[in-house]
């Protein structure tokens, strides 16, 4: 894979230029891997935000998408590529989505349902966070997703839709 081969090269150039300070050339190379692999669809949707005139939009987008993502979790992709094009879609398209106001209410209402009922999802493995600590994920989640009553953001409807569906475990992979 491109993205592991860029993630080593660079940690074994961190690690020559500092071997006593850094940490492991695997553990450089595995946060390397996840930053990349979140880094390429943030800039690929950021590029087609700037291209489309959508750039505000497409940033709120992929904030709004990566806060409910980091407090509800969700479903993963086993293929990093997918999950890489799956995140360019969900973060690129929903700033071209024109909702009218009632629909952006129902996206946001469904949204909080799924949220109320799901959140937070299939977090074990994916970070270290202690389990007491999932109820206040989930009040964090619906706090987000309600504030789009507020805003009325179409594409905010859209990623907080798309993101709620995300937190069922069976959604089937591409």
């Amino acid at each position: 894979m491109i993205v592991e081969a860029w993630s080593e090269k660079i940690a074994l150039h961190i690690k020559k230029a500092n071997e006593e300070e850094t940490v492991s050339i695997e553990v450089m190379k595995f946060a390397l891997i996840i930053l990349i692999n979140f880094m390429i669809p943030v800039c690929i949707s950021l590029l087609i935000g700037l291209i489309t005139g959508k750039l505000m939009a497409t940033s709120i987008s992929i904030l709004a998408f990566v806060l409910l993502r980091m407090a509800s979790g969700g479903f993963h992709f086993q293929s990093p590529i997918v999950c890489m094009i799956s995140t360019t879609i969900v973060t690129a398209a929903p700033p071209h989505i024109a909702l009218s106001h009632i629909f952006i209410y129902i996206f946001t209402a469904i949204s909080l349902l799924l949220v109320l009922i799901k959140a937070p999802s299939n977090l074990k493995g994916y970070n270290r966070m202690p389990e007491r600590f999932y109820p206040y994920l989930k009040l964090v989640s619906a706090i987000l997703v309600c504030i789009n009553f507020i805003f009325v953001s179409s594409s905010v409807a859209v990623v907080f839709l798309i993101q709620g569906i995300l937190l069922f475990k069976n959604v089937k992979e591409v």
